[in-house]
């Protein structure tokens, strides 16, 4: 889905515990760490840090829960 919008959608394999599961490399936009959880799931402690620290250093970090959720971050 994501190639089809001229993103890419990379898997994070990282070996750091909490760190958002995918990397979402937009043209012409900024890129998006985006983690995904299921509907009422809340990011762990370890994850809300990662998050943290990765918005303070600038980054968009995205709790996705839908597909729709996930469309939103694709498009314009």
């Amino acid at each position: 889905m994501a190639e089809r919008h001229g993103c890419l959608l990379v898997k994070l394999h990282h070996g750091v515990v909490g760190m958002p599961d995918r990397l979402l490399v937009r043209p012409f936009k900024r890129d998006v760490f985006i983690e995904f959880k299921r509907r009422g799931e809340k990011p762990t402690k370890i994850q809300a840090y990662w998050h943290g620290r990765l918005e303070r250093m600038g980054k968009i970090v995205a709790v996705v829960r839908t597909l729709h959720g996930f469309q939103e971050w694709l498009t314009p």
